[in-house]
C-alpha cells in the first residue's frame, strides 16, 4: 500500500486549510476503491480523529483504520466509490 506523508507547513499557514488542500490533491489521484496510507507528525497535527474523518469525508475518502508509529499517526483510507446517477 502506498504511503503519503503530509508535512506541516513551514510558515504560519492555517494547518486545517493546508490539510484540506493536501488531502484533496491526493484524493484526486486515487481511483474509486483504491487504498492509501496518510502519515502525519503526531505533534504537528494533534487533532482528534473525528476532525481527520470529517476532512477525509470532505474529499471523498473514508477512514479504515488508525495507528501510531514513533510519533507518527498513520491513517489507512479508501477512496469512496462514485455514486451512479
Amino acid at each position: 500500500m502506498r504511503r503519503v506523508v503530509i508535512r506541516a507547513p513551514s510558515c504560519g499557514a492555517d494547518i486545517i486549510t493546508h490539510l484540506k488542500g493536501g488531502l484533496r490533491f491526493h484524493a484526486e489521484e486515487l481511483q474509486p476503491g483504491e487504498q492509501v496510507e496518510f502519515a502525519f507528525d503526531a505533534e504537528r497535527f494533534p487533532y482528534a480523529t473525528a476532525i481527520f474523518e470529517s476532512l477525509l469525508a470532505g474529499v471523498g475518502l473514508i477512514l479504515l483504520s488508525t495507528r501510531e508509529e514513533d510519533h507518527t499517526r498513520v491513517f489507512e483510507v479508501e477512496k469512496l466509490q462514485r455514486e451512479s446517477s
